[in-house]
């Protein structure tokens, strides 16, 4: 069974449009956030430090809207391995006893070492670290 990260989420009054949804461009700040808690965490980095990748790609779709005072939790695995790269499956859930899906997010990171400002090869070290905390891809 894969084990995913949560990062809960409280929707706030500033994150909806004037229709009392949450406005599409913050889903894309509760995935970078969530994607953020996730690294630190499993890779036991300090937050004062980089992280040793870059965020390059993100898609999301919206299934429901999700609205002021709304307690969700974004689930976060990682999904694939690519030679330099890997992504991460985000679905946003509504805490709402039924477990609604609001939205499902992707987002795809290279490996980077910021002293050559190059991309680099993903370590096995770090496929190592992911798959301990999540048991498979």
């Amino acid at each position: 069974m894969i084990k995913h990260f949560e990062t809960p989420i409280q929707v706030k009054y500033r994150d909806t449009d004037s229709m009392g949804h949450v406005s599409s461009p913050v889903y894309y700040d509760y995935l970078q956030h969530a994607y953020l808690e996730f690294m630190f965490r499993v890779l036991a980095v300090p937050k004062h430090e980089k992280l040793p990748h870059i965020m390059v790609k993100t898609a999301c779709e919206y299934v429901q809207p999700a609205m002021f005072g709304d307690s969700l939790v974004v689930r976060s695995r990682v999904s694939g391995f690519g030679t330099k790269s890997f992504e991460i499956e985000h679905v946003m859930h509504r805490e709402d006893g039924q477990d609604t899906v609001v939205a499902r997010g992707y987002s795809k990171h290279v490996m980077f070492d910021y002293e050559s400002n190059k991309t680099t090869p993903v370590p096995d070290s770090f496929k190592s670290q992911i798959l301990e905390f999540q048991g498979a891809v």
